[in-house]
């Protein structure tokens, strides 16, 4: 039986390019690697924090949403928390459909 999780990721704001594309590259070998795909996927900027985290005052928010069995949210869990490059994260079970576009990509910063 599988579910429909989202995870939100709040990114060091001031990588490079290249350190990005290794960041996002490894969380999709991650996924590829536990037969769990992206269904969607939200990139929405840098935008400021309510308290500084690790000395960084703003974050770059990544979302995305996957259909996974009940034992992924951990693996992931584990997966995030030792990457240096992420600031913080939260995974929950989404009741919203896989492909539903979230109101956050129409605000700005």
């Amino acid at each position: 039986m599988t579910n429909i999780y989202e995870t939100t990721i709040i990114v060091k704001p001031d990588l490079a390019n290249d350190q990005l594309k290794s960041l996002n590259t490894s969380i999709d070998q991650f996924f590829s690697e536990n037969n769990v795909s992206i269904g969607y996927r939200e990139d929405w900027g840098i935008k400021n924090l309510k308290s500084t985290i690790n000395k960084y005052s703003k974050g770059s928010f990544k979302f995305m949403r996957f259909n996974a069995s009940a034992d992924f949210p951990k693996k992931l869990d584990s997966f995030l928390k030792f990457n240096t490059d992420c600031l913080r994260f939260l995974i929950t079970k989404s009741f919203n459909e896989l492909e539903e576009v979230t109101p956050q990509v129409n605000k700005d910063n």
